[in-house]
């Protein structure tokens, strides 16, 4: 999704994806049994939005990828973010945890629950902490704009 880094999705109509960018991704997918979604969602943890809201964005995003031919079998997101002072933020959730990239705790839940070997699996990203992430299980990352 065409998104700044420091600007959040908080509504469908925000989504606008790199189509093409997708359409090719989803050409090399067809070697690879499962593909999966691994997110920051800290505006979450921001109180910005609501997990119903994001879960919600997250399934329309998943839908459009299908309709571009890339069939994403799961989700995991992060909702924390260890930074406070946000109007409505939600305390529970201001943590410095595992599972936020760049730390690989998504990667790992996932390989586990999915029986996903990690070995035989790549991580294609657009940011620096999806880099990170991948670096610290080495999984083989690509950077998304070799896609565009």
């Amino acid at each position: 999704n065409k998104c700044l880094d420091g600007e959040y999705i908080v509504d469908i109509k925000q989504i606008n994806l790199f189509e093409k960018r997708i359409k090719n991704i989803s050409k090399l997918s067809t070697k690879y049994d499962l593909i999966v979604l691994i997110t920051n969602q800290p505006q979450i943890s921001m109180g910005k939005v609501s997990w119903q809201k994001v879960i919600e964005i997250n399934g329309e995003i998943i839908s459009r990828c299908q309709l571009l031919g890339l069939n994403i079998s799961s989700f995991y997101l992060c909702p924390h973010h260890e930074i406070s002072g946000f109007k409505d933020e939600i305390i529970s959730l201001k943590s410095s945890c595992f599972c936020r990239k760049p730390q690989p705790g998504l990667f790992l839940e996932a390989a586990f629950k999915r029986n996903i070997d990690l070995n035989k699996s790549i991580m294609i990203g657009d940011s620096w902490r999806d880099k990170k992430a991948s670096e610290e299980i080495n999984l083989q990352f690509i950077d998304a704009v070799t896609f565009d």
